[in-house]
């Protein structure tokens, strides 16, 4: 079974940390040494926990607050190796899945998210890699959110690793649907 760990923000409105950082690291590189560090935003985080999916509100200085769902895959040893996330900007806007992976990933074979049903997989593209690991993404149906929500069970996430081998990980589904419910209440 899966359990919750945040790690770090996967939030909509704004590029994953892992692009952030690399970024960062470019601007830095290219910007003087002396230059000041303007103050971070103030940052205000509420969550909610349904099954083994964590629903997590952000609201960061003035810029839009942001919900989504998550779930992180941690292997034996405690360690995450996969982080899922539902969400969207706006009410109106599609359904977006990200998956945070570690970078050791073949990008010639798709991501799939095959669901509890046994029903068509879910593919999910790369888009892009960084020192702390990938983040790949897919816009996800109201058919495809029905299948998931439609049972508690376990479906997998399935890649190729850099080596080409075949890797496989678990994910719950329990608590999937009220969650994705709390997501709706929240606005989004």
């Amino acid at each position: 079974m899966a359990r919750l760990d945040y790690t770090g923000s996967m939030t909509f409105q704004r590029l994953h940390p892992s692009v952030w950082s690399l970024a960062l690291a470019a601007g830095l590189l290219a910007a003087p040494m002396v230059r000041a560090q303007p103050q971070a935003p103030a940052t205000n985080v509420t969550s909610a926990n349904f099954g083994d999916w964590l629903l997590r509100c952000e609201t960061r200085g003035t810029a839009p607050r942001g919900c989504e769902i998550l779930q992180s895959l941690q292997d034996q040893r405690r360690q995450p190796v996969a982080q899922f996330a539902f969400g969207r900007a706006q009410r109106s806007d599609p359904m977006r899945l990200l998956v945070l992976i570690p970078a050791n990933i073949t990008v010639a074979t798709p991501m799939l998210i095959q669901l509890p049903d046994r029903g068509p997989p879910i593919t999910v593209s790369l888009r892009a890699c960084g020192p702390r690991g990938c983040v790949a993404e897919a816009d996800v149906s109201a058919a495809q959110l029905t299948r998931i929500r439609a049972r508690d069970a376990q479906g997998r996430l399935e890649y190729r690793d850099a080596l080409n081998a075949e890797v496989a990980l678990p994910f719950s589904t329990r608590g999937f649907g009220a969650a994705l419910d709390a997501l709706a209440r929240e606005g989004f």
